[in-house]
C-alpha cells in the first residue's frame, strides 16, 4: 500500500459489497462514517482505527473481514517489521503515538501498529528541545517498510552514492588517452607521469587478463 486513500477506496468498496452504507467524511481526523441500514453502526478514523456505535459481533466481524481483504489486496505490513518493538522509546506525533525504531543525525524512524492499516512508518527530523517547542518536523508517512528505510537511509545521510561503474570498452579508451598523454605531453613532469602510470596499472587490474587489453600493450603500440 502507498497512501491511506489508496486503502480506503478498497475498503469502502468491500463493506458497500457487504451490505454496509459508507459516508465519506475526510475531513478532520474522521475518514468515514459506516452505516447498518439506517442506523449509524461504526465510525473510522483517518488513523486507522475502528469506533463502534454499537457492537454486533457478526456484523463487526465481516466489517473486519473486510479490512483483512483490503490488508492482503493492498499488500499491507502485517508482520512486526523489527524485533523487540515493545522495548523501544515511545514518541507522540501530532498524529498519534509511535515508537522510534532508528536515529541517526537528527534523522528519526517510527513506526506504529493500526487497526486497519497494519503497520504504519514515519521518518522525520528531530529539534533541538532547548529551543524549540516541538520535537520533530518534516515527518513523511510511509506504508512500504522498505520505501520508510530508504527515506531514513537517505535523510540521515547513510545512503551511499552508487559506484561509478565502467565497461570494459570505456576503460580502452582511458587507457589509450592516458598513453597517449605520457607520449605526446611534453611539458608533463614526473610527478605527473607517475601518477598517470600508476591509473593505468590500476585501470589493468580492472580488466581481463588478455594481452590485447593490457594497459601496457596500449602504451607500447601508441610508440
Amino acid at each position: 500500500m502507498k497512501t491511506k486513500k489508496e486503502f480506503f477506496d478498497d475498503f469502502f468498496i468491500r463493506l458497500t459489497d457487504n451490505g454496509f452504507r459508507v459516508e465519506r467524511i475526510m475531513e478532520s481526523d474522521i475518514a468515514a462514517e459506516v452505516y447498518d441500514e439506517s442506523s449509524l453502526f461504526c465510525v473510522i478514523t483517518q488513523d486507522g482505527e475502528l469506533v463502534f456505535e454499537k457492537y454486533e459481533s457478526g456484523k463487526a466481524r465481516a466489517l473486519e473481514q473486510a479490512g483483512e481483504e483490503a490488508r492482503a489486496a493492498l499488500a499491507c505490513c502485517t508482520q512486526a517489521p523489527f524485533v523487540d518493538m515493545e522495548r523501544m522509546e515511545p514518541v507522540l506525533l501530532t498524529g498519534g503515538s509511535y515508537i522510534k525504531v532508528f536515529e541517526s543525525a537528527g534523522t528519526v524512524l517510527l513506526c506504529r501498529r493500526t487497526g486497519l492499516f497494519g503497520y504504519e512508518f514515519v521518518t522525520c527530523q528531530k529539534a533541538f528541545p532547548k529551543h524549540n517547542s516541538r520535537k520533530y518536523y518534516r515527518e513523511l508517512l510511509f506504508y512500504d517498510p522498505a520505501q520508510a528505510q530508504d527515506s531514513f537511509m537517505e535523510r540521515s545521510g547513510l545512503k551511499m552514492a552508487p559506484a561509478l561503474t565502467f565497461s570494459h570498452d570505456e576503460l580502452r579508451v582511458l587507457v589509450s588517452c592516458c598513453a597517449r598523454c605520457v607520449m605526446l605531453d611534453n611539458e608533463l613532469d614526473s610527478g605527473n607521469e607517475s601518477r598517470i602510470r600508476a591509473l593505468m596499472a590500476r585501470i589493468e587490474e580492472s580488466l581481463p587478463s588478455q594481452p590485447e587489453l593490457s594497459p601496457r600493450n596500449y602504451f607500447q603500440n601508441e610508440m
